[in-house]
């Protein structure tokens, strides 16, 4: 299902990941299998608007369809909410679930799990064989109770499989290798040629100690590594969240310090206003800092870059809030991921996209 993908990240469908998927050059989206975890769209009457969203983003390519736990009984007032919620009822087998995702033809089912298992899972099975379109089993760190239990229950079922094994959000994400690397294990003793999707996530969740100019380790890219060394029979695939956290509950907004990532292949660089070096610095005056700066790459020229560079210069499409400024550090993070290690990392910056 997954060979000819060298990079899958899990996006959830905001914004900000959702603008970054859609401003990928054609070349990229194409090295690149996205589970999406989906929500409603902000104001949107309807929840077609997110499959509409998604669409855009990746034209008829397939990706996995999954839901976001955080944004299940939400209370909102409009009808995409109770269209959401309708998602998670389990009766039939999440009959609900698995018709919309028949009506998405792009669209891979992801195994439903409630309750740290995979709820009715027979009936489950019957959905899945009826769209015949494979199936996505995502294991999260801490959610799924019994992780080996479920890869056995999976595979003594289904040939067309992949599993994203996601060792979460953690600042110390090498902690958890012991925990993907026995389910990886379970998986790669009977079927070494079922695709393994290791996923995880560092991206800092606090900048205030760099100063005006810091560097963060993408440590999925560690974890990764060392399962690769250790596993050298297994089918382990790339994957992260494009450089993104897990969704806040807090409803206390951030302070907002103007600050703009660069992100490399291994590594984020962020360039962050210091107030005490100056309180004034504006998103036009970071990103001067950036394009002069030894790390910026000059040759690639992708819609994230263009958008750094216009801030610098003052141009319309520049950047004036975080939201505009993370999705131009995940279109160059996901870029950089789908050619990890690749010589064709430059692309045809003449490639149209929007400025909207």
């Amino acid at each position: 299902m997954l060979e000819q993908f060298p990079y899958c990240p899990t996006l959830h469908a905001r914004v900000a990941e959702i603008k970054a998927l859609t401003q990928l050059p054609a070349a990229t989206k194409d090295r690149l299998f996205p589970l999406i975890i989906a929500r409603p769209w902000p104001n949107a009457k309807h929840l077609n608007r997110t499959w509409k969203k998604i669409a855009e983003a990746l034209g008829n390519r397939r990706f996995a369809l999954d839901l976001d736990r955080m944004r299940q009984n939400s209370g909102g007032k409009l009808a995409a909410a109770a269209e959401f919620d309708a998602l998670f009822v389990s009766r039939n087998g999440f009959a609900n679930y698995y018709d919309t995702v028949s009506d998405i033809t792009e669209a891979i089912p992801v195994l439903r799990i409630s309750g740290g298992e995979a709820t009715q899972f027979d009936a489950q099975a019957h959905h899945i064989d009826d769209l015949d379109r494979g199936l996505v089993v995502r294991i999260e760190y801490g959610i799924v109770t019994n992780p080996i239990a479920l890869v056995e229950q999976v595979l003594d079922r289904f040939n067309d499989v992949s599993f994203f094994v996601d060792a979460g959000w953690s600042r110390d994400i090498l902690s958890r290798e012991a925990w993907v690397s026995a389910i990886v294990a379970r998986i790669a003793r009977d079927n070494p040629e079922i695709e393994v999707v290791i996923s995880g996530s560092t991206f800092p969740d606090s900048f205030s100690n760099i100063g005006d100019r810091g560097t963060n380790p993408v440590g999925e890219r560690y974890l990764y590594d060392s399962l690769v060394r250790r596993h050298n029979s297994a089918t382990l695939i790339y994957g992260d969240w494009g450089s993104t956290r897990p969704p806040s509950t807090d409803q206390v907004p951030m302070r907002n310090v103007p600050r703009i990532d660069l992100p490399k292949q291994s590594e984020w660089v962020s360039f962050r206003r210091d107030k005490e070096l100056d309180e004034q610095e504006d998103y036009s005056d970071i990103a001067q800092r950036v394009v002069t700066d030894i790390d910026w790459p000059i040759d690639l020229d992708i819609w994230g870059t263009y958008t750094i560079e216009w801030t610098a210069s003052g141009e319309p499409g520049a950047i004036r809030s975080p939201a505009t400024a993370a999705a131009a550090r995940i279109n160059i993070h996901l870029h950089r991921q789908a050619f990890f290690g690749a010589n064709d990392l430059v692309v045809d910056g003449d490639e149209p996209f929007t400025d909207d």
